[in-house]
């Protein structure tokens, strides 16, 4: 096997995460590498080493923590506090763009309107053309001698 791969099982082993089907075969793949039974060495005086310094913590220490940190003076979270410019600059522009969307909103909408009643009154006047062009009598027209066109309408 790889010895890569050995170092790689070690590590989950020490860490672990390894299965215990995995365990056996870390241990028969350690029996053939000389290598990883260096590595584990090593790993093992390390772990052993970090458990032996690691220090016991009083049971009140959690207690003496907690008190300390009630005791320390709370600061009350202010809306216009000095090193709160940028949030108050911020609402400030979302606070004028809401407005000037309200008012652009107006506007279209008037718009809007004025449209819609000219177009009524297009649609009224063509009509109204429509018809008057349909009233018109016939218009007659006969040539005469002399090269003249005379034009008359017949009632």
């Amino acid at each position: 096997m790889d010895e890569k791969k050995i170092i790689e099982l070690i590590d989950m082993y020490f860490d672990g995460e390894l299965k215990k089907g995995g365990e056996s075969f870390l241990f028969t793949q350690l029996a053939g590498s000389t290598e990883g039974r260096k590595y584990f060495r090593q790993i093992s005086r390390i772990m052993s080493v970090v458990e032996e310094s690691a220090e016991e913590f009083p049971e009140e220490l959690d207690e003496r923590i907690l008190r300390s940190v009630s005791r320390l003076p709370q600061k009350k979270a202010g809306f216009f506090r000095k090193h709160n410019i940028p949030a108050i600059i911020s609402y400030a522009v979302v606070l004028i763009m809401l407005l000037i969307s309200g008012y652009i909103l107006v506007q279209i909408n008037y718009y809007r309107a004025r449209i819609e009643d000219l177009s009524g009154r297009m649609e009224r006047q063509s009509e109204t053309i429509e018809m008057l062009y349909n009233s018109l009598p016939g218009v007659e027209v006969r040539a005469a001698s002399g090269n003249e066109i005379i034009i008359k309408p017949s009632l």
